[in-house]
């Protein structure tokens, strides 16, 4: 394909007339029109420009088949991202889903406790396995393919994202609905025992599983479509490179004093009842994590705004 051609493609791909790219690249109509007619070049600056608008490299924008090259960057990283995103939400829903049936068995059949500790373990490790392989396949894909081109359309994009606030609306719904069931009907349940109990929870566990699944499912499908925050946290540059580790470092950081807090407060919970088979404190102390996956969100994103704010200043 021609330089004209592909960039015929790359506008109507992002939905933009003539005019319109003619005025992010302050240029006028007439300019856009023979460079899509072949009859003129743009400068250098424009192609960077360009080349930064579209999302692609410059051997591509002026000499190469950008049809075919955003066929096959979309065929891959949409069925990628695809998989995993059904394997991030089926491995967390799978943890759920075990303490789910082992509470069920034990409400249900009666069966005795070591067998519904071997229930949830057997789930947690199947569901550890499938996150392991995920997140692999997602590292060795993210480096082969750390920058890519704007691969939907907007009428892709536009298509999800009428769909999304139903994807989330509908598990919150449910998972509140069994919260009301839950408190509803616990004074039936403690009437009838442990057993009853039980089987109680299992069934609000399950309706938790499935709806957490989905949100899981529907934020990383969301996230599929931007394609400027994929490029933004897979930058090659040596400063992006470099924020990532500091990033990873202080959230290693905060990772490592929620389990040193974990710890103390299990631990210390026996010692200060002076009862060493007392769980109140292991009962509590997960609240940590958490608090500590929200802290390390907040630095990530404090730190991404503050780089972009001195990329403008720089530009300026």
């Amino acid at each position: 394909m021609s330089f004209g051609e592909n960039l015929q493609f790359y506008r109507a791909r992002e939905g933009l007339t003539q005019e319109e790219l003619a005025e992010r690249l302050e240029v006028s109509r007439q300019s856009v029109s023979k460079w899509e007619s072949n009859t003129s070049f743009p400068e250098m600056e424009k192609l960077m420009t360009m080349c930064s608008l579209f999302q692609t490299d410059l051997d591509t924008l002026v000499r190469g088949d950008a049809q075919a090259v955003c066929q096959e960057d979309a065929v891959g990283y949409d069925r990628h991202m695809n998989a995993f995103s059904n394997a991030v939400a089926g491995g967390v829903g799978l943890i759920l889903f075990g303490v789910a049936a082992a509470l069920c068995l034990y409400g249900l059949a009666g069966i005795p406790d070591t067998w519904c500790g071997a229930v949830i373990l057997s789930a947690v490790a199947v569901a550890v396995a499938i996150l392991v392989v995920a997140f692999i396949n997602h590292d060795h894909f993210a480096q082969q393919h750390p920058t890519l081109p704007q691969i939907y359309t907007p009428a892709q994009r536009e298509v999800y994202a009428r769909r999304f606030p139903y994807l989330i609306a509908l598990p919150i719904a449910a998972i509140l609905i069994g919260v009301v069931w839950l408190v509803l009907l616990s004074s039936w349940a403690e009437a009838g025992g442990d057993r009853r109990e039980a089987a109680l929870v299992s069934g609000f566990l399950l309706d938790l599983a499935l709806s957490v699944s989905v949100l899981v499912w529907a934020g990383m499908r969301m996230e599929k479509y931007q394609i400027e925050n994929w490029n933004r946290e897979h930058d090659p540059s040596p400063q992006a490179k470099a924020r990532r580790k500091k990033i990873d470092r202080i959230c290693g950081a905060i990772m490592l004093v929620a389990t040193t807090l974990f710890l103390a407060v299990g631990f210390g919970g026996m010692a200060l009842v002076n009862d060493y088979g007392n769980s109140i404190g292991w009962r509590w102390g997960w609240i940590v994590y958490p608090i500590a996956g929200v802290l390390c969100a907040l630095v990530s994103h404090l730190m991404d705004n503050g780089d972009e704010e001195e990329d403008r200043k720089s530009v300026v």
